[in-house]
């Protein structure tokens, strides 16, 4: 599962910002599904969560310029992958234009 974006936020704490909205707003929708956030640096995230004692984990990174989403399906949700990544992605980008609209 991957997910890039560029992000056109003038600093990287802003997008720190974004990618916590974002989760919040899984945590809240998806609460069944055990979801965390776990902050590794400034820049390096793990959102993960788990489904059917399934985990599935993908890793946040952002620099200047980009945001990205890398995780690994398990096998028996690859059909749902695209539909994952799409999910998240709307999600980031839902927050982005907030954010480049200095709403957030």
């Amino acid at each position: 599962m991957k997910y890039s974006v560029k992000h056109g936020l003038p600093d990287r704490s802003r997008v720190r910002v974004v990618v916590e909205k974002a989760y919040v707003a899984y945590q809240e929708r998806l609460s069944d599904y055990k979801p965390k956030l776990e902050w590794q640096s400034d820049d390096r995230a793990t959102i993960s969560f788990s489904v059917m004692s399934q985990s599935i984990a993908a890793n946040v990174e952002f620099d200047e310029q980009e945001l990205r989403i890398d995780g690994k399906v398990p096998f028996l949700f690859k059909p749902f992958e695209k539909k994952i990544e799409g999910v998240l992605g709307s999600e980031m980008e839902k927050w982005l234009v907030k954010a480049r609209a200095g709403e957030i």
